[in-house]
């Protein structure tokens, strides 16, 4: 029961950070140059990773394409998707129609999968077909 509640509080957290970041006008394809460090120090003890996205499909059937190349890649990263809503209910802020929240065991392996050889080749087809935002972060993480 408690993993369901900590779920339930982490995807309203996500989807108020989202809604924040969409509106701050972040752009979807902007990235860093290199991955940042995993704040966790001890992989085994980590607390999951999740990519967020929140975007609206603008071609259907290339985003097709992009879902059906992404899914063995998140796998071999070990990515379990948590969530995916074409018709989220929008009830703040200006988000975008889509949610999706893939689950990792760390934000190292979410690093890994984002900024992967083969996802920054198939990520141009999501790029391509939406217009949205990608957030990558920790779990929920609790002030000490």
């Amino acid at each position: 029961m408690n993993k369901h509640i900590a779920r339930a509080f982490i995807g309203i957290s996500i989807g108020l950070s989202t809604a924040f970041a969409a509106t701050a006008g972040q752009a979807q394809n902007v990235e860093p140059s290199q991955p940042a460090p995993a704040t966790t120090a001890n992989a085994a003890s980590a607390v999951p990773g999740y990519l967020i996205a929140n975007f609206t499909i603008r071609d259907q059937a290339m985003f097709q394409k992009y879902r059906e190349a992404v899914r063995p890649i998140s796998l071999k990263y070990k990515g379990k998707a948590i969530v995916f809503n074409a018709n989220a209910q929008k009830v703040e802020g200006n988000p975008q129609a889509v949610i999706v929240v893939v689950e990792f065991p760390s934000l190292a392996d979410v690093e890994r999968f984002y900024f992967s050889p083969e996802y920054t080749e198939v990520k141009k087809l999501r790029i391509a077909a939406t217009e949205g935002s990608i957030v990558l972060t920790e779990g929920l993480v609790l002030p000490r």
